[in-house]
């Protein structure tokens, strides 16, 4: 079968990328000719608060061809004149954010009608966490041009039901985001992996990821206090690109008292220094206010990190209480302090590993492809 997959995928980093490149393995080793028509340019430098769109620790050999520009309609007109070309059996949309829905209805309007292919998009935010005038509009506009939706939640499978009431369910498809594993595993050992970041800490939670508002650091570190009350031995670090002003936490690290117990490591993690942060770690806490699904915590699994969050979304959807990690209520500090004492007092990441990774083999990349392969030889 001949795939076509539209989206960001390597060079550009991040979740959305990695979820390109897992699909296209994984495809092709299930004997599809799949092409990824990819970004060109993905972001203006003014909507684009990040330091560098591109992670150049990656060595993939991820092939893409890269055409579209959001705001160009002409690379419209080249990528849509690409993909005809193809003659693909399928073309899949990797969606995320109303920002590209006018290119891609602009794509899905310049394809050729007498085309064999089948459209479809794979959905990670069917509406995004902060929202702005128009988004709902540019949503409606791109999705619009497909019949079939893949998610990676229920809660996003209902977002589009609200969205396209009309459609059939049927053709409204999710499955759990699967196990970003192509990330190297970190074998020596927790304490070398420590050793390794420099951090000195005789139990370590982890915060890894894009400091947004909704995903929450706020709300972990306000926890701090009561967590280190508990157990004076507990530190956190925090790993990540501060896509707001980082003063504003460490001002509240000051104000909390909690400085000697927060390791702030600001910038994007590097591939090849992820799979070192979450054998470090004890338990990765995901605080967060909203979501619709979170490749961190997938990624955690991927490496045997169990993990704390809270039930918003589909990341509840994806925790075994008890087992693999913890889910709390969001917007409640207490509640993150209770879960990590109850963490700790029942054996930690030595207890909680072994059901992390036998959990984590469920996650497979198959069965998003098999969605894919289902709708593409339907009648």
């Amino acid at each position: 079968m001949k795939i076509v997959l539209v989206g960001p995928a390597f060079p550009y980093r991040g979740g959305i990328a990695e979820t390109t490149n897992s699909l296209y393995s994984v495809l092709t080793k299930r004997g599809h000719d799949v092409v990824i028509v990819g970004f060109k340019k993905q972001f203006p430098k003014l909507l684009f608060p990040g330091k560098t769109q591109f992670d150049t620790s990656r060595t993939d050999n991820i092939p893409s061809t890269r055409l579209l520009v959001p705001w160009n309609p002409l690379s419209w007109y080249r990528t849509a004149k690409f993909i005809n070309k193809q003659n693909a059996d399928l073309v899949c949309y990797k969606w995320w954010m109303p920002f590209f829905g006018a290119c891609y209805w602009g794509v899905s309007k310049l394809l050729d009608m007498q085309s064999r292919a089948r459209v479809a998009f794979v959905c990670h935010n069917v509406i995004p966490h902060e929202t702005r005038i128009g988004d709902k509009t540019l949503s409606k506009m791109a999705l619009g041009q497909s019949k079939f939706f893949l998610t990676f939640s229920r809660n996003e499978a209902h977002e589009l039901e609200h969205l396209f009431p009309k459609i059939e369910k049927k053709h409204i498809r999710h499955t759990a985001l699967p196990l970003f594993d192509r990330y190297d595993e970190f074998k020596q050992g927790q304490a070398a992996a420590r050793a390794k970041l420099k951090i000195d800490a005789k139990k370590l939670l982890l915060f890894m990821g894009l400091i947004r508002q909704y995903k929450g650091l706020d709300i972990l570190l306000r926890a701090m206090p009561e967590i280190i009350k508990q157990d004076s031995d507990i530190k956190l670090v925090i790993a990540g690109e501060f896509y707001e002003e980082q003063a504003k936490y460490d001002k509240l690290i000051d104000e909390l008292g909690i400085r000697n117990h927060v390791i702030v490591r600001p910038g994007y993690v590097p591939a090849d220094e992820i799979g070192v942060y979450l054998a470090a770690a004890d338990v990765n806490v995901l605080p967060y206010r909203s979501a619709t699904q979170s490749a961190i915590l997938v990624l955690a699994y991927a490496h045997g990190c169990p993990v704390i969050t809270t039930n918003v979304g589909g990341l509840a959807e994806v925790v075994e209480a008890g087992k693999t990690g913890f889910v709390v209520e969001p917007e409640d500090s207490s509640a993150i302090a209770s879960a990590v004492h109850n963490f700790y007092s029942t054996g930690g990441r030595t207890v909680f590993e072994p059901h992390v990774r036998t959990t984590a083999e469920k996650f497979s990349w198959d069965r998003p492809c098999e969605i894919l392969e289902e709708f593409a030889q339907s009648n």
